[in-house]
């Protein structure tokens, strides 16, 4: 299952900050996603849950971390019904819709009217008279609307309190943004579209099933993608040709400077993108405030983290920057650029990285701090320090971070990962190193087996020639 990847605060600790993204810094740190809750009870069987969020991000100048994936068009999956019996002495009249069912096809229309931008029609599934849920919807809707939105589907399971009278529900909402080719509806929050769920029920008012009450704490507890920053808050937008940036009213002045620098970080991306063939519709940027960063996608803890990418499973990610720590335009600028490198290197993979630490954050380091050479960052001072006190690792794959992992270790693991794809990419290219890096990280091959294939020689042959490479320039 996906995991956050987050950027720490160079000014965090004592370790130099780094200029690429690794650990927070003013920006970020990873967390590890929850397990996904269970979708409620028969007909279907509970989600299996998902791997918690346990892992701490290396810290650098710029880290970011990794989130969920979505599906295509407003279609909703129902419990088959009968067809409607022919008029005939030969057929039994056609059984009555139970209210569930009637439920369900009242969700699957909402859906439509979210994906074709009808406020109207997805506010008529709402009771008029519970006003704070009327706004909670209204604001669910603008926002998404803003984010592009471009498929959405409902998914329900009929629990317990169900009467003839009151229709209970574990609903689900799945999601795509931009256009982008959604997969096919799973139960794991981890596959298919990006889900969020909620426990609703319904009444009927005026002879209409509507929503009467939404209560969403199940999926906050089980789902690493809730809350969502366009759940239950209001946002301000901004957009440029290739990113949209979001957040709270309070950092409307800040969002245009996030996307200046967002638009030129996406360039660079879309490159490198290019090189793996994942080219993505659009990136979003969410700039929140101490609020939203205790609070979307469970929030981060960790006061070394300044931002993180989190995987919207195959279909993208989003990136989550803290507000507080986006004073210095220079670390902005590579941690959004860092940020972004995650997006275009782990989205639609496998996301079996556990043991790729060093890549997944090496190469969204390498990319993060260009045009600058890795003994051009802090990333320099950081390994100068390190091979002091703990001498040169025996290899450019360093093992990934354990939770309890001190400053200097996980420091040294971005450094490194920054320094190993700066060496095979001088003596490769950048086109080859990606191409290992694709092999890896979204198709699940060994270093070995992608080192043969990608440059043609023993992943042992080259990580013997990057570490001399290393040892020359620290």
């Amino acid at each position: 299952m996906p995991r956050p990847r987050e950027s720490p605060d160079p000014s965090y600790g004592p370790p130099p900050a780094h200029w690429g993204p690794p650990p927070p810094a003013p920006w970020g740190a990873p967390p590890a996603p929850p397990a996904p809750a269970p979708w409620g009870p028969p007909p279907f069987p509970p989600i299996p849950p998902a791997p918690q969020r346990n892992w701490k991000p290396a810290v650098f100048a710029t880290l970011a971390a990794v989130i969920l994936a979505a599906g295509a068009g407003a279609a909703v999956l129902w419990p088959a019904r009968d067809e409607p019996a022919k008029a005939d002495a030969a057929t039994a009249p056609a059984r009555p819709a139970t209210p569930f069912e009637l439920v369900a096809e009242r969700l699957q229309k909402q859906a439509e009217a979210l994906t074709k931008g009808d406020e109207k029609a997805w506010l008529a599934f709402v009771d008029p008279a519970k006003k704070t849920l009327v706004t909670r919807y209204r604001t669910m809707f603008r926002n998404l609307r803003t984010l592009e939105i471009s498929h959405a589907e409902f998914h329900a399971d009929k629990l317990e309190g169900t009467t003839a009278t009151k229709v209970v529900t574990q609903a689900a909402l799945g999601y795509c943004f931009s256009g982008v080719a959604c997969p096919d509806w799973r139960k794991n929050y981890d596959e298919g579209p990006a889900k969020v769920t909620y426990r609703l029920t319904f009444q009927q008012v005026r002879g209409q099933w509507v929503i009467t009450e939404l209560n969403d704490q199940a999926g906050v507890e089980n789902n690493y993608l809730q809350p969502a920053p366009w759940d239950n808050r209001a946002l301000t937008f901004v957009k440029g040709k290739r990113v949209i940036v979001a957040g709270p009213s309070s950092q409307a002045k800040q969002l245009k400077q996030v996307l200046a620098l967002a638009e030129k970080a996406a360039k660079v991306a879309d490159r490198y993108a290019g090189y793996v063939n994942n080219p993505q519709r659009r990136y979003r940027v969410y700039v929140a405030d101490e609020k939203g960063w205790k609070n979307w996608y469970g929030g981060i803890k960790e006061k070394w983290v300044i931002g993180y990418e989190m995987p919207l499973n195959s279909t993208g990610g989003d990136i989550v920057l803290r507000a507080k720590s986006s004073a210095d335009r220079g670390q902005l600028a590579v941690t959004i650029q860092h940020e972004l490198a995650h997006v275009v290197t782990l989205a639609g993979g496998t996301w079996e990285t556990t043991d790729d630490q060093w890549l997944v954050e090496g190469v969204a380091e390498y990319i993060g701090a260009l045009p600058r050479k890795p003994q051009d960052t802090g990333n320099h001072d950081v390994l100068t320090e390190a091979f002091q006190r703990r001498g040169m690792p025996k290899s450019i794959a360093v093992p990934s971070l354990a939770d309890n992992a001190d400053d200097l270790t996980v420091n040294t693991l971005y450094a490194m990962g920054h320094y190993a794809t700066a060496c095979m990419a001088a003596k490769f290219g950048d086109r080859k190193l990606l191409q290992f890096t694709n092999l890896v990280l979204r198709e699940a091959k060994k270093p070995d087996e992608a080192s043969r294939t990608a440059y043609g020689k023993p992943f042992a042959t080259v990580d013997k020639a990057c570490l001399s490479w290393i040892r020359d320039r620290v």
